[in-house]
């Protein structure tokens, strides 16, 4: 087993020269979509079977494969029960999770090697969570790696980033980012939209984002016709991810063009980019762009979804001047 995408073989081969002496934590950075958890994995597997690449044939490699692998511990956001009896996705990872790391690495390894901690999405970690980790990590436990993998490092904490040693993972080329999708099927991945990460491309073509994605910017180019009320709750089915991605990157070429510089992530609305560049208001549209990026940082809490998109219409009609009332549904 190589680099899991083409693109990431520089990265594995920088692992590769770190096998004999792992850092005790490192953090993996990047955009989302490039394959950082994938090259973890890979990683932690290979310093678990105790070859470069792993063979994918021994105890350990099967262990690995089946989630079963004694010396191998993996923290990311659960599922838990809700007051109203709900059982919906955790939007942090808490210290509960991170004293079973603490417990896990007072445990001897069980094949004398080894112990390997991930944790993904590491920005969340919360802070109790955060600093239970801190503390093992200063603590140095012997023979044991901790790999975090985040797509926003900026929010870990300041000295949790401090005791790691970084790997940091960029955009593939567009061409080999482009060759690629075109070997797994996809015909209409936004590349451009999702800001060049091909796997995130490749997910939103299987979910039928494209297709959303050319409703709602449709809808985007027209203010004047638009209905907040009845639109945001027409789109309430559309992730907050995809929300915020759709959203923040129209406005973000929406400043370009009124800045005179060609859209980058929505070429295909050049056109109308172009002319709703012109009339738009520059201070206001900078106060919705911020606003926008504040609601980003917050995706993984719960929001009244249908609420929160018809207030962002209302503030985005009136980028335009205008101002009329929507009218209810």
């Amino acid at each position: 087993m190589s680099a899991p995408y083409p693109w990431l073989e520089p990265a594995w081969r920088q692992l590769a020269s770190w096998q004999g002496r792992p850092p005790g934590a490192l953090l993996i950075a990047g955009p989302r979509g490039v394959g950082k958890l994938a090259l973890a994995r890979a990683w932690a597997q290979s310093l678990l079977c105790g070859s470069q690449p792993a063979c994918g044939q021994c105890a350990s490699c099967r262990w690995f494969a089946e989630g079963v692998h004694p010396d191998f511990l993996y923290l990311t956001l659960e599922e838990r029960e809700n007051a109203a009896g709900e059982v919906r996705l955790a939007q942090e990872i808490d210290v509960a999770q991170a004293r079973r790391a603490v417990d896990f690495v007072r445990l001897s390894a069980h094949q004398g090697g080894w112990r390997v901690v991930l944790v993904h999405p590491a920005d969340a970690l919360n802070r109790a969570a955060a600093n239970a980790l801190l503390k093992v990590l200063e603590e140095g436990p012997i023979n044991t790696v901790f790999v975090l993998v985040s797509d926003a490092a900026h929010r870990l904490l300041a000295t949790l980033r401090s005791r790691c040693r970084r790997l940091d993972i960029g955009l593939p080329p567009r061409q080999a980012a482009l060759d690629w999708l075109v070997e797994h099927g996809a015909r209409e991945a936004p590349l451009a939209w999702v800001g060049g990460a091909p796997l995130r491309a490749l997910e939103c073509e299987e979910q039928g984002l494209s297709g959303q994605r050319r409703e709602v910017l449709a809808q985007l180019a027209q203010p004047a016709a638009m209905e907040p009320t009845a639109q945001a709750e027409a789109w309430a089915a559309l992730g907050n991810e995809s929300w915020f991605e759709l959203t923040y990157r129209w406005l973000v070429d929406l400043l370009a063009c009124h800045l005179g510089v060609a859209p980058t992530r929505n070429p295909d609305f050049a056109e109308a980019l172009g002319q709703l560049g012109r009339r738009v208001e520059r201070g206001a549209l900078l106060e919705l762009l911020a606003a926008t990026a504040a609601e980003g940082r917050v995706l993984r809490h719960p929001l009244n979804a249908a609420a929160q998109r018809e207030a962002w219409m209302m503030r985005y009609r009136h980028l335009f001047g205008e101002r009329r009332p929507a009218r209810v549904a």
